[in-house]
């Protein structure tokens, strides 16, 4: 890939309203808007809103969030303090037990939903399916189980793994697909298990076990299929860079080995974005250099794997345009940090 530009010091970089958002230590540009960011304030972007969490000075574990609306950040209403954006319209906060007794407040772009349900664990907003007009939640911790509302309230079902599993990454492994809702399970931390059950009604429609065919998490591409990247550890001391094809309707597993090597141990698919029918990865891998890879999903082959050359200590998922994909890698002296841009050439 040709690089175009490079930035540096910028602290977070995202798309928002097909505009290019960076991020600094003391600011935020937004297209032609340059606004101020003080110290105990972090902006980030997620399901569409692009907002400030601005922490307490007095108690750090005290936050408000402050949504952009076009020209400035204000400061949202939020009843309860676990709260989080699921929507350019929607958002939900919920309250701690209080004897025995959790709220959940749902604001439906502008219309406020209360309801409560009984339990003596903190519950935390997991997601929200905006066709369905679900909420997912979640339990603190050690994550064994998921609650699925409807946003007045009814609760529809429960989600409970198998003795001797958890919910992959905390619950932030499961993906909704239309009506359908995939659930990845690890045991030993090792991802052991993938189940396919209808959105509305908890009936489970298919399940796939075995490392050899599961992963941690996967994203959504084209044809509604889910893909994941991982590294495989051969008995011939082997290490295989496998994609994963899963279809979310049916459960069918596709799985083909494209690299080999001993230093895919840093790709996965927390590291990959698709666009298209491309998918961009990172290759973490500092002994032998980081790469951006990029996956032709029809052919299921790599078709570019270009050094980065880069230090710092992390580099992010690749954002991908019709015409560009941004590359940042962080130091530790944020001042460091760059922001490459390069012309996609594969769209």
């Amino acid at each position: 890939m040709k690089l175009l530009e490079t930035k540096e010091s910028i602290k977070a970089f995202y798309l928002y309203n097909g505009e290019e958002v960076y991020v600094y230590e003391d600011k935020v540009v937004i297209g032609d808007k340059t606004l101020p960011v003080n110290e105990n304030e972090c902006v980030e972007y997620k399901n569409g809103v692009l907002f400030k969490t601005i922490t307490d000075k007095d108690d750090d574990l005290k936050y408000t969030l402050s949504r952009f609306d076009g020209e400035s950040f204000v400061e949202e209403n939020f009843r309860y303090e676990n709260k989080d954006y699921l929507s350019s319209k929607q958002f939900c906060s919920i309250d701690d037990p209080v004897d025995g007794i959790v709220k959940v407040a749902f604001m439906d772009n502008g219309t406020e939903h209360l309801f409560e349900f009984e339990s003596k664990k903190r519950y935390y907003i997991l997601g929200f399916d905006t066709e369905n007009e679900i909420l997912v939640l979640y339990i603190g911790g050690l994550t064994r189980s998921l609650l699925f509302y409807t946003k007045t309230g009814e609760r529809l079902w429960e989600y409970t793994v198998k003795e001797g599993t958890e919910l992959n990454c905390q619950g932030k492994g499961v993906v909704i697909v239309d009506d359908v809702v995939v659930i990845p399970c690890e045991e030993d931390g090792q991802p052991m298990s993938v189940e396919g059950y209808r959105l509305l009604t908890g009936e489970k429609m298919w399940e796939v076990n075995g490392k050899d065919y599961c992963d941690y998490t996967y994203v959504m591409g084209p044809n509604k299929m889910l893909y994941a990247l991982h590294k495989y550890h051969c008995a011939d001391h082997r290490v295989e860079l496998r994609l994963t094809e899963l279809n979310p309707f049916t459960g069918e597993v596709d799985v083909k080995v494209i690299k080999e090597g001993d230093y895919w141990g840093d790709v996965h698919v927390g590291n990959t974005t698709i666009h298209g029918n491309k998918l961009f990865y990172v290759n973490q891998n500092k002994k032998i250099g980081r790469s951006l890879g990029v996956v032709d999903l029809d052919t299921k082959e790599v078709i570019e794997d270009f050094a980065l050359e880069a230090k710092g200590y992390h580099v992010d998922k690749p954002v991908v345009t019709d015409e560009k994909v941004y590359v940042l890698i962080y130091f530790d002296d944020v001042t460091q940090n760059e922001l490459r841009i390069y012309a996609n050439e594969y769209n």
